[in-house]
């Protein structure tokens, strides 16, 4: 199993520079975020008045600028990669956790009182309006609200579609022969789930995750803009929030946003390029069109 994960990893990256590309800067972005801002001064963990210079543009000293408050914005910024892919991490672990098991349960026993219920409830988180109730709870909850907080806020609502696609794919499971024999051998519906349905889903499983996750960061920016997460804690919605509120493109204070928006845009395309990556290699269709010129190439 090891040699065999070691060599889908090794043709991702001869066959995809996407993915290449992405895992590269993800994998820049988790040494910034989890390893770096663990030296940063303690001025600059939260937003707040700092010891440097006022809104000074990058420098030797402060590559990034400083804030108008006096604050080393390289800092910032990579607490704040920290807490937003911490944000996203949870959020998408908790949905897809969540999924798993609603969408196995809704769709093994779909004949079932259980499995219609579980359906029924499964569509009704699928139609609410996502965004006005997570503004909603983040005002009313504004006191309490943290990293956590926020990913079981969007937890809230991120289980719901990944787990009628889960219902879905295990529905059409549930008619093949290897998962009739484990029912009629006596197996029970979690060793079932574990021997069986597992690993036939958990690629898709891992896809679901990074999509979760750039959708917890993206929803975390959204709140954040609006004043409803926790101003005092660097994350990427912050920072666009406090550099919009401080007027920093009017005042000529340019570096703020741009980099902010830089490292969004890089961590948000680089975790899409990896999920976009593996779902195409996972795809039977391209799996065979890649077999057919290997073949070709072999016979030249």
């Amino acid at each position: 199993m090891r040699n065999s994960f070691i060599d889908n990893i090794s043709n991702l990256l001869l066959v995809y520079r996407g993915f290449t590309f992405g895992i590269i800067i993800l994998v820049v972005l988790l040494f910034l975020g989890f390893g770096l801002s663990n030296f940063a001064p303690s001025n600059d963990l939260l937003w707040g008045m700092g010891n440097a210079p006022f809104s000074i543009p990058p420098t030797f000293n402060y590559p990034f600028g400083t804030t108008t408050n006096g604050q080393n914005l390289f800092w910032l910024l990579m607490i704040a990669i920290k807490n937003s892919m911490l944000l996203g991490f949870l959020t998408g672990a908790i949905s897809i956790a969540i999924a798993t098991i609603m969408g196995f349960l809704a769709g093994r026993f779909s004949s079932g009182i259980l499995g219609d219920l579980l359906n029924m409830i499964i569509d009704s988180f699928c139609v609410i309006p996502g965004l006005p109730v997570l503004l909603v709870l983040a005002f009313a909850l504004k006191n309490y609200i943290n990293v956590v907080m926020i990913s079981l806020i969007l937890s809230i609502f991120g289980w719901a579609w990944p787990s009628k696609q889960m219902r879905n794919i295990v529905m059409n499971l549930n008619q093949k022969q290897f998962i009739m024999t484990s029912k009629f051998s006596g197996l029970n519906t979690w060793k079932t789930f574990l021997h069986d349905y597992l690993p036939y889903v958990l690629p898709w499983l891992l896809i679901q995750f990074l999509g979760l996750v750039n959708w917890a960061i993206g929803m975390e920016v959204t709140i954040a803009i609006f004043g409803m997460s926790n101003m005092s804690v660097p994350t990427i919605g912050t920072s666009i929030y406090w550099a919009y509120t401080n007027q920093t493109l009017l005042l000529g204070q340019w570096w703020w946003m741009t980099f902010t928006l830089i490292l969004t845009i890089l961590l948000m395309l680089s975790i899409y390029m990896v999920s976009m990556s593996i779902s195409d290699y996972l795809n039977p269709r391209t799996r065979l069109t890649r077999l057919q010129k290997s073949k070709v190439l072999e016979e030249t």
